[in-house]
């Protein structure tokens, strides 16, 4: 049933989008990796929406204005804009870019060249861990503050903010509670109903998101528990899994495995850790979107600290091997995978290296090489 509510939500998204531009309010893009505070975006008035919108239709479109070395995800975003088929890439007033890699970079700025957004970029350390990166995304954050509360015409308070960060404090909160229960075998819900729930919550209003999320919860909870299933379990991980990018998903699960936990930068919300609701808020956000999470692959001294984190979930989820999923010149987690796949080779945890352009040429290989991968995990198992 909430299963249904939700699609009828998402479906009727843009209608909703349209009527609060009637009422006054902006509508404010961001791109994911987790580092920009939609607490933020939210308590000025505006609307945030995450764009996570992934396909080979969209990153072929892009090829109009970029090179095939950038990513596809990267081009799908270009692509979505000059398509103009996608209600949330075109009512937006404002995108929020945090300058991560060089792909999403360029995104930003060719937005910026065509001149008919407004666009703020948000600038992020490649070092995380010293005083000097600290106050470089604190700066930043004061500046997104203000640009806000210009472009809106809200002043973003400690109070709005407050209740702003308790209640996507309570979406993560949900969204953990939920993900944990599939440390049980058989999980109670698909890893791909798991993403799609994730995905939802970039894009659905908040206050009906967390709703959905405590039906959703409680329903999982009164779940009859079924048999143990004999499935290998698996973790996901890489740099992104974008919103219709599924068919890994899809084929693990038709194939006889099972995704029981994702560890990925970008695309999925990171639910893990909250924000800390007292004292300094911009401190707090500090902490919670660049200090206290894993961190991706393009920052410095990343490696270690997300293989020691991965290795806690393998122990944590039961994991029985790992597939690796980046997509094509995703430079950054394409030399890691080699580090990645030695160091698991030595605890004899199985890594299957997957990559993707998103074209559907590919599925049947792509198959071909899981159901391999799955055999070995499952002799493994036994």
């Amino acid at each position: 049933m909430e299963e249904e509510s939700l699609t009828d939500h998402l479906k009727d998204r843009p209608l909703h989008l349209a009527e609060a531009k009637k009422s006054g309010r902006k509508i404010v893009g961001f791109f994911p990796g987790n580092f920009v505070p939609e607490e933020m975006i939210y308590a000025s008035g505006a609307v945030p929406l995450c764009l996570i919108q992934s396909g080979f239709r969209a990153a072929d479109a892009g090829l109009a204005v970029m090179p095939h070395i950038i990513c596809p995800f990267a081009r799908a975003q270009v692509g979505e804009r000059l398509l103009k088929e996608n209600p949330c890439y075109n009512m937006m007033d404002m995108l929020v870019a945090p300058i991560t890699c060089q792909h999403m970079k360029k995104v930003a700025e060719i937005w910026e060249y065509r001149g008919d957004l407004e666009i703020f970029k948000l600038g992020i350390p490649q070092q995380y861990e010293d005083d000097f990166e600290v106050e470089y995304f604190i700066n930043g954050l004061k500046a997104l503050r203000g640009r806000l509360e210009a472009f809106t015409g809200n002043k973003i308070t400690d109070e709005k903010l407050g209740k702003a960060i308790e209640l996507y404090n309570r979406m993560r909160e949900l969204l953990r509670k939920i993900s944990l229960m599939r440390r049980i075998s058989p999980s109670p819900l698909s890893a791909l109903e798991f993403i799609k729930l994730n995905h939802a919550s970039f894009y659905a209003d908040p206050v009906f998101m967390v709703e959905v999320l405590e039906s959703v919860y409680q329903e999982l909870r009164d779940k009859k528990p079924a048999a143990e299933s004999i499935a290998p379990r698996i973790l996901l991980t890489g740099p992104n899994i974008g919103n219709g990018d599924y068919t890994v998903l899809e084929i693990v699960q038709a194939t006889g495995g099972e995704i029981v936990v994702e560890e990925i930068c970008g695309g999925i919300r990171n639910y893990w850790q909250s924000i800390e609701n007292q004292g300094d808020l911009l401190q707090s956000m500090t902490r919670g979107y660049l200090l206290d999470r894993v961190p991706c692959a393009f920052l410095r001294n990343a490696s270690k600290k997300r293989f020691d984190y991965i290795l806690q979930l393998v122990k944590e989820f039961n994991v029985s091997g790992i597939i690796w999923y980046e997509l094509l010149c995703c430079e950054t987690y394409d030399a890691e995978s080699y580090y990645f796949t030695e160091k698991m080779g030595e605890l004899d945890i199985p890594v299957l290296v997957l990559e993707s352009d998103y074209s559907t040429a590919a599925t049947g290989q792509l198959k071909t090489r899981i159901q391999a991968f799955i055999e070995i995990l499952e002799g493994v198992t036994e």
